[in-house]
Formats: C-alpha cells, sequence, structure tokens
C-alpha cells in the first residue's frame, strides 16, 4: 500500500475515515461563505485584485510556519515545479478569481445552483483517472443530497428553475467547478517529500504570483479599490480561513477518505450557507430548511458510510 501525502492526526478513538468527513465538513463550511463575501465585495476591489490580496494575506500568514520545511524540501520542489505551477494555476489562481469573477454579475441562486457541480465533476474525473468505482450507495446518497440542495435552493418552489436563465458569467462560474474538480484530483496525486505547511505555502505563493500581472492590468485600466473596514474582514476571512483553514482542512479530507467521498461532502455547502443566513441575516426558518437539511444530511451518511475493506479511496 502506498504511504500516505498526509499523514492522519493521531485520533484513537477515530477512524481515519470518520476523520477525513470531519475535515472535509470543515473545509466546505468555512467555504460556504465566500460567495456571499465576493457578492458583498464586488463592487469594493476588482476580481482579480481581490483574489491576489487573499492570497497574500494566505501567503503572509503562513509563511513563517513553513520557511523551516520549505528550506529542507527545496530540492523536492525544484524536482516538481510542473506539478505545483499546474495545481497553483488550477486550484488557486483561476479558481477563485473565476468566482469573484462571476460574482460581479451572476445572480446569487445561479451561484450556488452551479456550485452543486463540482462534486459531480469530481466524481467523473476520479471514475476515469483514478479508477474509483461509484458504487450503488454512494450514487444513491449522491442522488438524496442533490435533492436536497435543489430543493433548498429553490425554497421548496421547483418552478423557479424555469425562469433562469444563463450567461457569460455562468460559464465562468461552471469552469471554476470543474477547475477545483482537477484540484482536488490533483491534491491526492501530489509528490511524496514535502510537509502539508510546505505545500499550501508554495501553492498560495505560485497562486498569488501568477495572478500580479492580472491584477495590475486590472488597476491600470482604471480599476478602483476601496479600503473600507468590509474589505479589511474580508481579506482576512478568505485569507486566513477560507484559504488557509479550509485548503488545509480539504487537503487532509481528499488524502484520508479520496476524491470522490470529499466531494460529495461539499454538497454540504448550501446547508451551511442557508444556516448562515438565518443566524447573520435574520431570515426566517421555514419548513423546506429541514426537509431539505435531511435530505442533505441523510444522502451525505449514505454516501461516506464506512464499509468492511473500504479504503481512503471511498
Amino acid at each position: 500500500m502506498p504511504q500516505r501525502a498526509f499523514p492522519p492526526i493521531s485520533a484513537p478513538s477515530l477512524s481515519p475515515v470518520k476523520q477525513g468527513v470531519i475535515f472535509a465538513l470543515l473545509a466546505t463550511m468555512v467555504w460556504s461563505y465566500n460567495f456571499i463575501a465576493a457578492r458583498g465585495l464586488a463592487e469594493t476591489i476588482p476580481p482579480c485584485t481581490l483574489a491576489v490580496g487573499r492570497w497574500l494575506t494566505a501567503f503572509t500568514a503562513i509563511a513563517p510556519f513553513a520557511l523551516p520545511g520549505l528550506r529542507r524540501e527545496r530540492r523536492h520542489f525544484t524536482d516538481h515545479w510542473r506539478y505545483y505551477l499546474l495545481i497553483s494555476a488550477v486550484g488557486i489562481a483561476f479558481f477563485n478569481t473565476a468566482i469573484y469573477k462571476g460574482a460581479q454579475t451572476v445572480p446569487a441562486l445561479n451561484m450556488t445552483l452551479i456550485a452543486t457541480t463540482s462534486p459531480l465533476f469530481t466524481l467523473l474525473l476520479s471514475r476515469f483517472f483514478l479508477g474509483e468505482a461509484i458504487s450503488a450507495a454512494k450514487g444513491a446518497g449522491i442522488a438524496t443530497a442533490f435533492c436536497g440542495v435543489i430543493l433548498l435552493i429553490c425554497r421548496g418552489d421547483l418552478s423557479v428553475l424555469s425562469s433562469l436563465s444563463f450567461h457569460v458569467g455562468d460559464l465562468l462560474l461552471l469552469s471554476a467547478s470543474m477547475s477545483f474538480a482537477v484540484y482536488t484530483l490533483l491534491v491526492r496525486k501530489k509528490p511524496q517529500g514535502c510537509s502539508l505547511l510546505s505545500y499550501l505555502a508554495v501553492t498560495f505563493g505560485l497562486g498569488g504570483g501568477l495572478l500580479l500581472p492580472a491584477a495590475c492590468w486590472e488597476l491600470a485600466r482604471g480599476g478602483v479599490v476601496h479600503f473600507t473596514p468590509a474589505l479589511a474582514g474580508g481579506l482576512l476571512y478568505m485569507g486566513l480561513g477560507a484559504s488557509l483553514f479550509s485548503f488545509w482542512c480539504w487537503a487532509k479530507a481528499v488524502n484520508l477518505i479520496g476524491p470522490s467521498r470529499a466531494a460529495v461532502i461539499y454538497y454540504s455547502l448550501p446547508l451551511f450557507a442557508g444556516a448562515e443566513a438565518v443566524l447573520f441575516l435574520g431570515e426566517p426558518v421555514l419548513w423546506v430548511h429541514f426537509a431539505s437539511g435531511a435530505l442533505i444530511l441523510g444522502g451525505l451518511l449514505i454516501a461516506t458510510r464506512e464499509t468492511p475493506g473500504a479504503g481512503s479511496k471511498g
């Protein structure tokens, strides 16, 4: 059996699968606010500039802790520079920037609907490139969770779907979902020989560096940054929460339970977003929240349950 890229944490009472599910849930919970934040900051800062600020914040926070490992492991990164350039371009530079760009024109309903396609892309790519089987239980769980997501987004009124229209911004968000699926698979294929802190520091730094020319181009063409407390808070959340914490948790989850299982848990994102709307925006709690929550959680339990002989590939 090949050695895992990121060893599981020491927790005797939790199996690797349970640990992986917890890590994936934590990552998704923090990411769930990213769409709201991106939409709220759309008029405050251009999208590429926002992405550079996010990754600069994350890199600044992690660099002091990662520096000793980076010195020890520099040969590893020079040997595998093509892999790190690719994963940084796909999962760091393009994925989030496409979300921020799409948030300028795409309604929140469309954004959430399109986000639910990422697990499907991950499952298909895992099947074709990693040979991960889609079992009957996993398929049933995916279908159940997906129904719950649709019910929640439509607030119980499926006729809402017939009035949706899709434009260029929607296609940009769809490509972001595909890029996140590719990133998830690339995490699974990470070369051996570096720590998780070093891995994150390198990808954050490379991703932010790749975006610098685009950010400079935005500002040179008249883009304006409005420095407000909301922008400062948004950058801290994106840099420390949605970047450093969530990407660390996601990498752990993918290694422990595989890309396909982790992707299924991503379906809980709208559920977390709905809970945040109730807690922070004062939106009412409706029957649809309980019904959709039951479907999503039930689907996740079915799709991620442990079976005899199941390994981390899920």
